[in-house]
């Protein structure tokens, strides 16, 4: 699809309203979602894309920022609105897509009607590990500097520099909380004792679900599902449970 003199790859499935929107992880591209979204077009029209520079979009024009958070909403918001979809959206993101669509919730808060977050991202999150550990906000960049190092410049560089950008400052530039809005939380709490940093430890994931619970509690109609089955690619190793939280926020947007 144009999105205004280059591309993104985009796919459609299903009828029926709301649309669902599924919003990738880091530097991945739409068949991350492919299996879940086939399953949830059984229940509506389901949209899922990559985005620019992943999977077959053309990559992003040249910005002294490079490709941050709010790029990728714009672009977004751009795509939906070229294919002519009437909002509200379901949205659903992992990940760093989970951060993505808070941060496209905040800036077009009309054109969203519920969110999906599946072991989303959270803005704090090396700030909160820092507090209990403080090596690892350190060995948090020096990992992803390891990473820069063998990189091409591109998409996958220029997001994991944003990456790092928005938990240096803890905050994400236009990032409202979220409203209350039919919604439902998913959070890995499979911890592993040997793990070489905090976040992978028990006493890490009681942070991170703390973080995943002030989503929560934002809305009267929400859902908080906890796994220790899966780590961070709930989609891949629990699809079911990622669909469970879809039909929760459907059936609630639908009730509204």
């Amino acid at each position: 699809m144009d999105i205004g003199g280059r591309h993104l790859d985009v796919s459609r499935m299903g009828a029926g309203a709301p649309t669902i929107v599924f919003e990738v992880g880091l530097a991945d591209s739409l068949n991350t979602w492919l299996p879940v979204a086939t399953a949830a077009a059984e229940l509506t029209s389901v949209v899922l894309y990559s985005r620019a520079g992943f999977g077959r979009s053309d990559p992003s024009p040249p910005s002294p920022d490079g490709y941050g958070a709010r790029h990728a909403a714009s672009d977004l918001h751009e795509l939906l609105r070229r294919l002519a979809l009437r909002p509200p959206f379901v949205l659903v993101g992992r990940s760093y897509g989970g951060l993505l669509v808070r941060l496209y919730t905040s800036l077009y808060p009309s054109d969203v009607a519920g969110l999906v977050l599946v072991d989303g991202t959270h803005e704090r999150q090396v700030k909160e590990f820092g507090r209990i550990d403080s090596t690892y906000p350190g060995a948090f960049r020096a990992s992803f500097d390891s990473v820069l190092k063998t990189l091409p410049p591109g998409a996958e560089a220029e997001e994991i520099r944003e990456t790092v950008r928005i938990q240096a400052a803890g905050a994400v530039e236009g990032m409202a909380p979220l409203p209350d809005i039919p919604l439902a939380v998913l959070t890995s709490m499979k911890s592993d004792s040997n793990a070489t940093y905090v976040n992978g430890t028990a006493r890490g994931h009681e942070v991170w679900r703390a973080l995943h619970e002030e989503w929560f509690r934002r809305s009267r109609n929400a859902i908080h599902i906890e796994t220790t089955r899966s780590g961070h690619d709930i989609q891949a190793t629990e699809p079911g449970l990622v669909l469970q939280a879809i039909r929760f926020v459907l059936d609630r947007v639908r009730a509204r």
